[in-house]
């Protein structure tokens, strides 16, 4: 959300009104992500394009993204020795960035492979603009990690093809497929061996290391309708301590409705609170221009020290003391 913000502001466009209409927080433009349920991302995505006059907004977007704005996730990709690991190590730690992410590289028999990723249940994952925005990203970085301008073999989109694909051509050196399901690049075996220049393994051990402490292992994704709540709950999270009556008005359920469903899957209206919290916790602590009010605040908490007892609930350590001994793994 940050970078695209920033690119609106660049090229003559104040995205305050966007922020107000969709309720995004002031800070947006700091924060590492802000979650909104699909159907209204999607919207907002498509309000950015007609706000900004820009049919590609994400391939742009991808193409002014700074070094370091994706942290530990960036860093590891940027330590790898080759442009196959790179693609390795952000199928393994992507889910940093975005749980609801499921990312693989697969090997070919060739030596190629392809480096695919999505969002189980929901084909259109995030949005052309958002699919356009990652494959183009990846591009962008790979080439500059390598030096080289190399191409990949193939690259598949989720969403159908808009109008004009010719800007998307020029970026990637070849024609897309589309409405393939998942954004996917294929690399062949020489391009995959590039080396990365300024590859440091001493550094890419403490990093790994550091993004193995960095969160609690994910589980399988949760079913559909309980993704649907976390969804809304994180939409609301900046309005204060999410409301059983208005997560399910947000559902077009009644409250009773709600509560049963979830008792159907195993889980609970603050069960599920508390899986959003944790999860957008460990993301915000990892950044650090984030205070731990801040975090407080972003997660719905009215005082840090609710925060603060809640965090050393699910963690036996004060958010604090997560913090500080995240920075020295």
């Amino acid at each position: 959300m940050g970078p695209l913000l920033a690119y609106l502001r660049a090229t003559g466009h104040d995205p305050a009104p966007l922020v107000e209409r969709f309720g995004l927080p002031g800070n947006a433009d700091a924060l590492p992500e802000v979650s909104l349920p699909l159907a209204t991302l999607h919207a907002f995505l498509e309000a950015a394009e007609a706000f900004s006059g820009d049919a590609f907004l994400g391939l742009h977007v991808a193409q002014r993204v700074p070094r370091g704005n994706y942290g530990l996730v960036e860093y590891i990709a940027r330590a790898s020795p080759t442009l196959r690991a790179t693609f390795r190590a952000l199928a393994r730690y992507l889910a940093l960035l975005e749980p609801t992410w499921r990312a693989s590289f697969t090997d070919a028999p060739d030596g190629g492979g392809t480096f695919a990723y999505g969002i189980q249940g929901a084909p259109l994952a995030y949005g052309r603009h958002a699919s356009e925005y990652g494959l183009a990203l990846f591009t962008h970085v790979g080439r500059q990690l390598t030096e080289v301008a190399w191409r990949p073999s193939a690259v598949t989109f989720a969403h159908p093809a808009p109008p004009d694909v010719a800007p998307l051509v020029q970026h990637f050196g070849v024609t897309p497929g589309f409405g393939g399901g998942r954004n996917a690049l294929s690399l062949d075996a020489p391009t995959l061996d590039l080396r990365v220049m300024g590859a440091d393994p001493a550094l890419l051990s403490v990093l790994e290391r550091a993004a193995s402490t960095s969160a609690p292992p994910s589980g399988p994704p949760p079913p559909e309708f309980v993704q649907g709540v976390r969804d809304v709950i994180r939409a609301g999270l900046q309005e204060g301590a999410p409301q059983v009556g208005d997560v399910a008005q947000g559902l077009h359920l009644s409250a009773r409705t709600l509560q049963r469903r979830l008792t159907e899957h195993g889980t609970s209206f603050q069960d599920e609170v508390d899986a959003v919290r944790r999860e957008l916790a460990f993301r915000y602590l990892r950044d650090a221009n984030l205070g731990i009010s801040q975090v407080a605040f972003l997660l719905g908490y009215a005082e840090l020290s609710t925060f603060d007892r809640a965090f050393k609930r699910w963690t036996g350590m004060t958010p604090r003391v997560w913090r500080e001994g995240a920075e020295r793994a």
